[in-house]
């Protein structure tokens, strides 16, 4: 090894990737007055702008959120989410209004909807159930997660335990044969959720590997409702970021090489900008085209963490308008007396008596067989179905006159294998197949494509049946560090045991890596 001197751009810390992790990490230790020094702190961004998997786009005068949309749990008096402590002044409300169509009837292949001038939209008495299958199927994988035995629920894989579901089960002896098809194809709504796969058929990466594994919801995340951030995701960022960039500490388009690691008593990080020095190194991704990075290679327990945990792929498809059409007739009177309120449904509830209904929905969910979906037949087998879509009215969220439609894992990649026209063009026919009659046309679309974009890769982490293992994300939390004392980091939402695929996962790991370095200077 090599004891090397320190030169003007040696840093005490060098953050690598400004996405919300990183900047939590380093907004945390500029709290502490070493790092407002120069010489303290820097922050390497690739891109040309932070936020990382957080971005918002602008077309045609409507603000088109393309990662995060959702605060998972606001958390608890005692145990507050701590997203909503940084943006107390912004807008967030959990989604109400749905309206659900029928699945098609099974068929040898795909087809394309024409006008059939016949709503398919589901009444709100056999909806309700529906819905309320779909949320008492989570609850009950949250329940039985955590505890299982953890050897059993790692072998388990989600799809198995769906299959053996005591609430769809249920559900269906409830409703009216006709429905049975469309609630055993709810399931596939889990694939949006978690950007993971339930079968091997849904898998993005590694043909014929095990789909998500149950330890998936063996978590113990934050409680209360689940939020849509109305004013969007960017200002998080915005707002962790403001002080760095007052101090300027941030360097965008600035591209990172190679990071040697285990020379000297310094870290050096070669990158398009010039070579940099630093005593602690932070790591933020987990995508594995990220490994080559370093030299020397990486410990083998991290190498083997990246690739035994899964890294999934959740896409949105934006169609925008001059207007919100389905606000106005002839389409409104097509589904109007069919919105449910989705924030009260129950497995056992009627959402006829005592709730009160939106006058418009927050979603439409409806199926399309121009992708690929899953089914799961009243004998547990499970065969090939419509792909469900569920869209955002955006224009009740945000007042923006948009849909946005979610596709995720497998059919995530085949979505981004095609223009912007021929993505959204499946969209707008399912829409014209589930009102039965043709929308406009779209004044724009906008397709995100995450698992294209070179500094991500995909969107966030999974467990995959069979293979991943909480371990896997622990071992994250144990530094590098060299014989001259030399560190390496790593933050990021696949690096939280109970806040996984989760913005707050990545704030909080962020927070969790400065505090751990704080904590080792000793008092401030």
């Amino acid at each position: 090894m090599t004891r090397l001197t320190h030169e003007h751009q040696h840093y005490d810390t060098i953050v690598i990737g400004a996405g919300v992790a990183g900047l939590a990490c380093a907004s945390r230790l500029l709290q502490h007055a070493k790092y407002r020094q120069l010489g303290g702190l820097l922050v390497l961004e690739a891109r040309t702008r932070i936020g990382g998997r957080v971005n918002a786009v602008h077309l045609n005068r409507s603000r088109l959120d393309e990662g995060a949309n959702w605060v998972h749990g606001v958390g608890t008096a005692e145990n507050p989410n701590p997203l909503m402590s940084i943006l107390p002044h912004k807008r967030a409300r959990e989604l109400a209004g749905a309206v659900v169509f029928k699945a098609p009837e099974a068929s040898t292949a795909p087809t394309r909807a024409a006008s059939s001038q016949v709503s398919q939209a589901i009444p709100p008495e056999i909806a309700g159930p529906l819905l309320g299958g779909v949320s008492g199927l989570l609850d009950e994988l949250h329940e039985l997660a955590p505890t299982s035995d953890p050897d059993e629920a790692k072998r388990t894989t989600l799809l198995d335990s769906i299959v053996a579901s005591e609430t769809l089960s249920e559900i269906q002896a409830q409703l009216p044969e006709q429905y049975h098809r469309t609630l055993r194809l709810m399931s596939q709504f889990i694939e949006n959720m978690e950007a993971g796969p339930l079968a091997a058929s849904s898998a993005e990466h590694g043909k014929g590997r095990p789909g998500l594994g149950l330890l998936e919801f063996a978590i113990d995340d934050f409680e209360g409702e689940q939020v849509f951030l109305q004013d969007g995701y960017s200002a998080i960022a915005d707002e962790l970021v403001k002080d760095l960039v007052t101090s300027d500490m941030i360097k965008l388009g600035c591209e990172v090489r190679t990071i040697h690691h285990d020379e000297s008593n310094v870290n050096v990080v070669e990158t398009t900008s010039g070579r940099f020095t630093a005593d602690r190194i932070h790591r933020l991704s987990q995508s594995g085209h990220e490994v080559s990075l370093f030299q020397p290679p990486l410990p083998t327990r991290i190498t083997k963490a990246i690739d035994s945990l899964g890294f999934g792929t959740l896409d949105k498809i934006f169609l925008v308008y001059d207007k919100a059409w389905w606000l106005e007739e002839p389409y409104a009177s097509r589904y109007e007396n069919n919105i449910i309120n989705r924030s009260h449904t129950e497995p056992d509830a009627d959402p006829s008596v005592g709730q009160s209904t939106p006058k418009a929905p927050d979603s439409f969910m409806g199926f399309t067989d121009e992708l690929p979906g899953l089914a799961l037949g009243s004998d547990g087998k499970v065969g090939t179905g419509p792909r469900l879509l569920s869209c955002i009215n955006l224009h009740a969220l945000t007042g923006f006159p948009a849909l946005s439609t979610f596709v995720s894992c497998s059919n995530a990649m085949l979505v981004e294998s095609m223009s912007d026209a021929e993505a959204g063009a499946i969209v707008h026919r399912a829409l014209t197949q589930w009102l039965g009659v043709e929308p406009p046309q779209v004044s724009a679309v906008h397709v995100t494509r995450w698992a294209h974009d070179e500094y991500s890769r995909g969107s966030y982490s999974h467990m995959i049946a069979g293979v991943s293992m909480t371990e896997h994300r622990e071992t994250f939390q144990t530094p590098i560090i060299n014989a001259l004392g030399a560190e390496v980091r790593f933050a990021g939402e696949h690096t939280s045991r109970n806040h996984f695929a989760t913005v707050h996962g990545a704030l909080i790991s962020g927070y969790r890596e400065a505090d751990a370095i704080l904590a080792s200077m000793g008092p401030s």
